[in-house]
């Protein structure tokens, strides 16, 4: 194994990897993969107000040591670091996420650029259900299949320069997440988006409990009362209706433990209001 720092070594280990002694395509594709079936995306430290650091050693802790996974800049910048580490041309990159709305979004999605062989590569373990279990290579309007899901990367010429968008094929329709260009961004600017991320009132991840975990053969998503699992296609809904539920699919489903007190908190915050609206509506 190259010399890396022992929180890249732990990370390493714990997706039971080895690198190649060369750059290559095939690491990078198992990596992600491991990352994404191995490491939660969720809002869950957001949500419980707990600080979030983003220097490796912290990432390291929480990922490996913790289990607790966590969001974008969190996850990108962990596998980031370890293949700048190993050798490989990865460059920072800061998205506009869209979800199919014609909006001025703020960059607030960290994803990285690979550049391999004369090609480049998107990557992307930190968006959720919606995200690519592997590499996306950075060819315009050519679709491209990771897993269950198939995606299309389309570019625009703009004013300021070359722009892309990713997006994802549902019920035959393809859906823009994010919108991105290649500009020079550096971790100042990401410290800048993470704190408005899980900071301002009208943060995404401060209103809503999410959490997902994603194989090439199932996805399971939770966004506050309703818990998704996808499999060959098919989908099952089930509702979240007490904090002990909640707590067992947050350990079956995600592998996450949290203290009873912690998802007590969540369920009081995210589900329990959505329930009563629920049972009202129904007298």
């Amino acid at each position: 194994m190259r010399r890396l720092t022992p929180p890249l070594q732990a990370y390493l280990l714990d997706l039971g990897l080895t690198p190649p002694d060369f750059p290559c395509l095939a690491f990078v594709d198992e990596l992600q993969a491991r990352h994404v079936a191995q490491h939660s995306f969720n809002s869950l430290s957001v949500a419980l107000e707990d600080d979030l650091p983003l220097d490796i050693d912290a990432l390291s802790n929480k990922f490996v040591k913790r289990g607790l996974g966590g969001y974008c800049f969190e996850h990108n910048k962990l596998m980031f670091e370890l293949l700048k580490a190993l050798g490989y041309d990865v460059q920072l990159v800061l998205a506009r996420v869209l979800n199919n709305r014609d909006i001025s979004a703020p960059r607030t999605h960290r994803v990285s650029v690979l550049r391999l062989e004369g090609k480049r590569y998107l990557l992307d373990s930190g968006f959720g259900a919606n995200g690519p279990i592997a590499p996306l290579q950075l060819t315009p309007n050519v679709r491209q299949v990771a897993g269950q899901d198939s995606y299309q990367i389309v570019a625009y010429q703009t004013a300021h320069g070359d722009e892309y968008a990713l997006q994802i094929e549902q019920q035959q329709t393809l859906f823009t997440l994010y919108r991105f260009d290649l500009a020079c961004y550096s971790d100042a600017d990401c410290e800048l988006a993470h704190f408005y991320s899980h900071k301002h009132a009208n943060a995404v991840f401060v209103n809503n409990l999410m959490v997902s975990i994603k194989s090439a053969q199932s996805t399971v998503s939770l966004q506050n009362d309703e818990m998704r699992v996808t499999t060959q296609g098919v989908t099952r809904v089930y509702r979240i209706t007490s904090a002990e539920l909640l707590q067992r699919h947050l350990l079956e489903r995600f592998s996450i433990t949290l203290e009873e007190a912690a998802v007590a908190r969540l369920f009081e915050r995210f589900i329990a209001p959505k329930l009563a609206v629920e049972n009202r509506l129904e007298l």
